[in-house]
């Protein structure tokens, strides 16, 4: 009997401690399960969003306007402050690059342009709402709640046919011309005659915008803008030939040289984009332009290649700078003719945007817009003087840039006027002239110098 018990104790300790050894190794293979799935978790599966492309620029950016206690979107005065960003996607090492990053601005300005469009459609749309429908309530306030311009188009579903046509008259359309007078093609006509108001007012407001700031690396071009009723009056004026300046002194460009050269060297000139406006010794509002562009040559090319390609890349920049003071100038003059704005494609195409596909129009708004300004409107500008010229290798990749600062000030209008009076053919204009007289890099973020007026 004892030897049975004895035996019995045996048995239970054995497989207790069997069983303990089995819960005790399925604990540790539990563990180490658990330890895998952590070291693969949902986390890791991601982006890291401070190493994507833009996200260092949109850092500058933040930080440059902290410093300047201001931010984006609209103030008090009735100016807004926007941005526009686009990649280079293309290698620094590819011969393609110094190109791609002067190309990368330029998306970067069209885009910049379009978002303050498709902001200021939004801020019209409320204010129209407001008049149509004896809306006291504040701007802000209409917005939020009834959304701008899909709240437009829910009241006008809600008005009845007698007021939908009262407001057909008053846009023009005469109501008993729609076949059979169809409810739904009243309030459709009258949401697209409102839609194009509403576009034509918006874009009317892109005259006078200008670049604040410039940020790039090898990745990517930010572009901060600043619209304001004081530039878009400015540029008006230039238009149409009437901005008076204060007497000179001395001959007006030395002004802007010595500013200049105070503020860069021929190495910073590189991340000057646009145009900027700034104060010459007398007062006079000056516009300065930098233009610039890269040509596509390597020290295999032959000498008769390289330089021939270097003389029209010269060419190429300084008609780049010439288009921005033309664009700023002209941009004016296009929208202010209400008439043929609203009759063109490029309002339709506009007004036919109901802001879904974001992507689409930011890519497109900028482009149509710069396209029916250059169609429209070709105003001469006389007395666009060159400042400097330059030629550097980019400081990180080594490609070959080169680059023309244009300036335009009523004093040297004047200058150009008097001249033209002494002679009695006026030369044309030769530009040829002008022209003579690896990715692993801690690459560097650099930004665009400040001048005068650009906050």
């Amino acid at each position: 009997m004892k030897i049975k018990n004895i035996l019995l104790i045996i048995f239970y300790f054995y497989f207790t401690s069997s069983a303990t050894a089995v819960e005790s190794t399925q604990a540790l293979v539990e563990i180490e399960v658990t330890q895998e799935e952590v070291n693969d978790s949902t986390a890791h599966n991601f982006p890291v969003m401070s190493e994507l492309a833009g996200s260092k620029l949109e850092k500058q950016r933040n930080d440059y306007l902290s410093n300047k206690n201001r931010s984006l979107g609209n103030d008090s005065k009735g100016s807004y402050v926007g941005w526009g960003e686009s990649a280079i996607n293309v290698s620094p090492n590819s011969i393609d690059f110094g190109q791609k990053r002067i190309m990368a601005f330029e998306k970067a300005f069209i885009d910049a342009k379009a978002d303050f469009v498709r902001m200021k459609k939004q801020k019209v749309a409320t204010t129209i709402t407001r008049e149509l429908f004896q809306d006291d309530r504040d701007n802000n306030e209409v917005e939020i709640k009834d959304g701008g311009i899909a709240g437009l188009a829910k009241k006008i579903h809600a008005l009845a046919e007698a007021a939908i046509d009262e407001k057909l008259v008053e846009y023009g359309v005469d109501p008993s011309t729609i076949e059979n007078s169809d409810i739904s093609k009243k309030r459709k006509l009258m949401e697209n005659s409102i839609n194009k108001e509403v576009t034509v007012k918006a874009v009317q407001n892109i005259s006078g915008i200008r670049i604040i700031a410039t940020f790039e690396d090898v990745s990517g071009v930010g572009v901060l803008i600043k619209a304001s009723p004081k530039y878009r009056d400015m540029a008006k004026a230039i238009a149409s030939k009437k901005l008076v300046g204060y007497p000179s002194k001395g001959d007006p460009k030395n002004s802007i040289k010595n500013q200049l050269n105070d503020r860069l060297s021929d190495e910073d000139y590189f991340v000057q984009h646009g145009l900027r406006i700034m104060t010459d010794d007398s007062g006079n509002r000056v516009l300065v332009s930098f233009g610039q562009w890269a040509p596509k040559v390597t020290r295999n090319d032959s000498r008769m290649k390289i330089n021939n390609a270097v003389k029209a890349a010269k060419g190429i920049a300084y008609d780049q700078a010439l288009s921005y003071i033309t664009m700023f100038v002209n941009t004016t003059l296009a929208l202010e003719n209400k008439t043929k704005l609203t009759d063109s494609e490029t309002i339709n195409a506009l007004s036919r945007t109901d802001g879904t596909n974001e992507e689409q129009e930011s890519s497109s708004v900028g482009a149509m817009l710069d396209k029916f300004v250059k169609e429209t409107s070709r105003v001469t500008i006389e007395g666009v003087s060159q400042v400097h010229s330059w030629a550097i290798n980019h400081p990180e990749t080594g490609h070959p840039l080169v680059g023309t600062v244009l300036m335009w000030s009523p004093a040297t209008q004047e200058y150009a006027r008097a001249y033209d009076k002494k002679r009695p053919t006026k030369k044309k204009y030769s530009q040829n002239q002008q022209n003579k007289d690896s990715d692993q890099k801690n690459y560097k973020m650099r930004k665009s110098a400040d001048f005068d007026d650009d906050f």
